[in-house]
């Protein structure tokens, strides 16, 4: 039908070349006109319009076939939109049943399991106190350490002490010992120098102005050694008076064993108790294992059975959100189709006008061609 429409255009638009008179019409002010087109112009222009018609068709055509296409595949979808929704319906039957058989299977495990439940609940309790008792027995512990450590402590500052005495004393001995033998060296150069002065008769004498040097720094050396051998004495004094001091921290020292003694024994008595409680707990918990070992093939069944309800629920949720995808899919291939119908319809309705405005532009060069020849 629209190549006839373009023939039929084609045709007038050929006639009308023939025609050589050009119109024209007076605008009437200013003396200016306008030219109007001549009929091979509106000749050319009919054909381009019949052109661009045809393909304003060729697309409305395209977009009725696609609208169709959309309409079948939306038909499509909603076959497996019901089709997975019963599917999903069938598994969801399924996962029920099962549930039923899981729920009957933990009904009847139900007691033993409590059973045991009951029995590590005291051995619970029995390990807390337990545990209590092993915590007071840590505290008794540590309290012993650190008594017996204070006692240690004193005993070895006491040492230190001990043993400034005994360094002072020593000292002091040997300040002694050079002050005797230094006595004695002192005493044998004055009888030297009595011989050698003949007892004060000749006291410039040669030999007796040598031993007096000697003599006179025997006396500072003993001088020296007697300041030495005070000191020491104040040293010994102090360390004495620092030992006297020691003695009732000493004294203290014992108390703290005697305790820690007395707190080691709490300890050692409280980790018995705590052991006895810990040896009733194993005992329950013993007694525990063996109802879960009565309950372990009732557990097997019941991982069987919700390992099927976790598959059939799965299957349930899968079918179903197919189901709406599908449900989805319909919607938008729906409404795309009527896109597609109301744009055919656009473009259907675009070629008809475009078709009129041609023929009317044929018309008017029609009308142009006869006036003249009238």
């Amino acid at each position: 039908m629209a190549s006839g429409r373009q023939a039929a255009v084609a045709a007038a638009a050929l006639l009308l070349a023939g025609v050589v008179a050009v119109a024209y019409v007076s605008r009437g002010d200013a003396g200016q006109r306008d030219e109007l087109l001549s009929p091979l112009q509106v000749g050319r222009y009919a054909v381009r319009a019949e052109r661009q018609s045809s393909d304003y068709d060729s697309k409305a055509e395209r977009q009725i076939a696609f609208a169709t296409d959309n309409d079948n595949a939306a038909t499509a979808e909603r076959e497996l939109a019901a089709k997975e929704e019963s599917r999903a319906r069938d598994s969801a039957y399924l996962a029920a049943d099962i549930k039923s058989r899981i729920d009957k299977i933990l009904e009847a495990g139900r007691d033993q399991v409590n059973q045991a439940t009951k029995l590590k609940a005291k051995a619970g309790r029995l390990q807390e106190m337990a545990a209590e008792l092993l915590g007071k027995a840590k505290n008794e512990k540590e309290t012993a350490a650190s008594l017996k450590a204070k006692y240690y402590k004193t005993m070895d500052d006491y040492g230190k002490a001990v043993s400034k005495i005994d360094k002072a004393t020593q000292k002091a001995q040997s300040i002694l010992d050079q002050m005797n033998a230094q006595s004695l060296v002192l005493a044998q150069l004055a009888t030297q120098y009595g011989v050698d002065t003949q007892h004060g008769k000749d006291p410039n004498a040669a030999a007796a102005k040598a031993i007096k040097a000697q003599l006179i720094q025997a006396q500072k050396d003993l001088g020296k050694i007697t300041a030495q051998k005070a000191k020491a004495d104040e040293d010994t004094s102090v360390a004495r008076k620092l030992a006297d001091q020691y003695q009732p921290m000493i004294i203290d020292a014992e108390k703290a064993k005697r305790g820690s003694d007395f707190h080691f024994q709490e300890f050692a008595h409280l980790t018995h108790q705590a052991d006895e409680l810990q040896n009733r707990a194993d005992a329950l918990l013993a007694r525990a294992d063996t109802i879960d070992g009565l309950i372990q093939s009732t557990q097997g069944t019941l991982s069987g059975k919700r390992k099927q309800f976790e598959h059939y629920k799965n299957r349930a949720q899968t079918e179903m959100a197919i189901s709406l995808q599908a449900e989805d899919k319909e919607a938008l291939l729906r409404k795309q189709a009527r896109e597609a119908r109301y744009k055919a319809a656009e473009l259907s309705d675009k070629a008809r006008r475009l078709r009129a405005l041609a023929q009317k532009g044929v018309n008017n060069v029609m009308e142009a061609a006869v006036a003249p020849s009238a």
